[in-house]
């Protein structure tokens, strides 16, 4: 199940067609079924929460709580035996920076969400990007996901 969640005012989002695109991106990335929460939030709640889960004490785009801890991305799916392992965790993310950071790179909003939101999902697979080695392997798991998503014939734009 996809939930999403809008607790900002600051960007209209098209939710039906997000809650859509997530599905297709969890099908795209073989998490079909799977349960994964995308929460829309404002820039202090994101601050809060980067402050208090990274230290870090500033707003950012996307934080990502994965429901499974893991060392290896991915090597919790072989345990995922009950309904209730088959949650991925969820994605908070701060629409009124993510709204900035379109306007300063001249992009679109549909353009650059799904690229945050498969972001994202790898992090809750287990991916990180604090060493070189490990944001090559998330790199490329995101751009698998990102090129099955373009032939994915129930991805809606946003």
């Amino acid at each position: 199940m996809v939930l999403v969640v809008n607790r900002q005012r600051a960007v209209w989002l098209p939710l039906r067609c997000i809650r859509r695109q997530v599905a297709a991106l969890l099908d795209c990335s073989g998490y079909a079924g799977w349960d994964v929460g995308v929460h829309f939030i404002e820039n202090q709640e994101i601050q809060d929460l980067n402050r208090r889960y990274r230290m870090r004490d500033a707003p950012t785009d996307i934080l990502s709580f994965p429901f499974h801890a893991t060392a290896e991305p991915e090597s919790f799916r072989a345990a995922a035996t009950t309904d209730d392992d088959r949650n991925l965790g969820d994605m908070f993310l701060s629409m009124p920076y993510v709204a900035h950071h379109c306007r300063a790179n001249n992009e679109t909003l549909a353009a650059h969400l799904p690229v945050l939101l498969t972001h994202g999902l790898c992090h809750l697979m287990g991916y990180d990007h604090e060493r070189d080695s490990d944001f090559e392997k998330m790199a490329a798991r995101e751009r698998a996901i990102l090129r099955r998503l373009r032939e994915h014939p129930g991805a809606p734009p946003i």
